[in-house]
């Protein structure tokens, strides 16, 4: 049984995105993620605790990004709609979701993306994962506008 858990985690691991990876068509078109832009896509939910505390950071990160070059999209993986739609009117009552989300209940952009853990940011540029930060981050903000300095 330990041998069967540990194939399953390993092989899961094996098809996940990595840096330099191409994401494929269908899913750029599903995400609408074509142009010239940076997106950093981020995998969260209303169950993780992690992904509560980062969305105010990745939030105020956003206000100061140039939107014609960078663009976050959130991936709101839970699997009960009601809850992902009250958690996210909950974040925008704050002010502290100002960004484009995409629900994905039926698993289909998470299972292709297939993260390690959550919070789970991709940056993507030109279709291609430019990099990937799994796990909490306590200032995501500056993490985010570091990563992008960078990437030009």
């Amino acid at each position: 049984m330990k041998k069967i858990l540990l194939t399953l985690l390993l092989g899961s691991q094996l098809f996940a995105y990595d840096v330099g990876n191409t994401i494929p068509p269908s899913m750029v078109q599903h995400l609408n993620i074509g142009g010239d832009k940076v997106y950093v896509i981020d995998f969260f939910a209303s169950w993780c605790a992690s992904c509560q505390k980062e969305i105010p950071l990745i939030a105020k990160a956003n206000r100061s990004l140039d939107h014609t070059k960078v663009e976050i999209i959130g991936i709101d993986v839970d699997q009960n709609p009601e809850n992902a739609e009250a958690f996210q009117k909950e974040l925008k009552a704050k002010d502290t979701l100002n960004f484009r989300v995409v629900n994905d209940p039926q698993n289909l952009v998470i299972s292709t993306f297939n993260p390690v853990g959550m919070p789970t940011l991709y940056y993507v540029k030109d279709q291609k994962v430019m990099k990937i930060i799994t796990g909490a981050v306590d200032a995501i903000d500056q993490q985010i506008q570091y990563d992008l300095k960078t990437m030009r």
